[in-house]
Formats: structure tokens, C-alpha cells, sequence
């Protein structure tokens, strides 16, 4: 027995199908028709219109000039360039590693509690970061869903997100990429704080 969903869509693709002929074809016929019936009439093409021709290209043109200046500048503004505190992320199986703008470097590992990690990565509050993360061995993915942030962590190539910490408090995150028997074992925590006192 055959489904009548299937006859319903077999009527359907043969519709759009016969439509998809039809129309072209049509419009040819009739092309064809009117190419020989006006043999013998000379087409007379009203003078140049200079000004129409002009506006039709200037108005595109300006409009084009303009969305890429404003895309431009939104480009630049958040650039890598822009964001002065850079902090170097590296995932391993199965911890990350920072490295801060000052020079200081340390590995953040789970620990016993629920969610936490020996040492969290502490930004200060109101200050704009530049995270700079890539992977040691294989992709991880760097991600703190309150901060709306997911980055991927890959071998050899450095992947480059703003960070602007405008909320105070601990921020709990995840290797979102599945990297191996230790993925679910290397949770992020990140702490903006008040004071440069770290």
C-alpha cells in the first residue's frame, strides 16, 4: 500500500517541476514570437539619460561607502588591538593553564568541591581583557555561559575574544569540546574582584 504522504509529495515536486519548465519556456516563446513579428520595426532608444544614470549608480555607490566605513569601525574597535589586558589560555587534558599580563602562569585544576578549581582565573572588575586561548594537545573549548563567551581551544592556532568583566562575583564554565576520559574534569571558574590585590 502506498502512503498517501508520498503521493502528496510526488504531486508537489511534480507541480514545482512542471512549473519550472513551464515558465521559462513561455517566456522564450514569447520572445521568439516577438523578435519575428518585429523584423521590419526599428527601435528607437530615447537619448541618454546622464542624470538617471548617474543617480541609479551614485546612490548604490554612496550606501556601499558607507555601510563599510561603519563596518569597518565596528571591525577595528573590537579588535584584538583594542583590549590592553591580554591573558593567555591553554587547554590540557585535562586542566587549563593561564598566563597573565604581568608575567605571572599557573594551572587551574579541579578539586574535591563541586564546581571549583584550585586556582580560578581572577580579572578585575571593570577592566577590558583580551583572552588569547589555543590548546596544547588536542581541541578543547573555552566556555563561561553567564559572560555569553564560548571559544574553541585549538592546537596551533591562538583564537583571540574580548572580555569586558562588568559584573562582579565567581563565574562557573566548562570545556564545552569533548577532548577525552577527563573532558567532564576540567570545569573554569573565573573570579573578578574589586582590587588589584590578587
Amino acid at each position: 500500500m502506498i502512503n498517501y504522504n508520498v503521493l502528496v509529495y510526488y504531486d508537489l515536486i511534480l507541480y514545482v517541476l512542471g512549473l519550472s519548465w513551464y515558465i521559462p519556456l513561455w517566456c522564450v516563446i514569447v520572445l521568439l514570437v516577438q523578435i519575428i513579428e518585429s523584423k521590419n520595426i526599428a527601435v528607437v532608444l530615447p537619448s541618454e539619460a546622464c542624470l538617471l544614470e548617474f543617480v541609479w549608480t551614485f546612490i548604490p555607490t554612496l550606501l556601499i561607502v558607507v555601510l563599510c566605513f561603519y563596518n569597518l569601525n565596528y571591525l577595528t574597535y573590537y579588535s584584538g588591538g583594542s583590549f590592553s589586558n591580554p591573558v593567555k589560555i591553554v587547554g590540557h587534558q585535562w586542566y587549563w593553564s593561564y598566563e597573565l599580563s604581568n608575567g605571572v602562569m599557573y594551572d587551574s585544576f579541579i578539586t574535591d568541591i563541586i564546581n571549583s578549581v584550585n586556582k580560578p582565573l581572577r580579572l578585575f572588575y571593570k577592566a577590558p581583557y583580551s583572552l588569547l586561548v589555543t590548546s596544547a594537545d588536542v581541541i578543547h573549548s573555552f566556555s563561561i555561559p553567564d559572560y555569553s563567551l564560548k571559544i574553541d581551544a585549538v592546537p596551533g592556532r591562538i583564537n583571540c575574544v574580548n572580555l569586558f568583566a562588568d559584573r562582579l562575583g565567581v563565574f562557573n564554565g566548562y570545556c564545552t569540546e569533548l577532548c577525552g576520559v577527563g573532558h567532564s574534569y576540567m570545569p573554569i571558574v573565573i573570579e573578578v574582584v574589586l582590587s588589584k590585590n590578587i
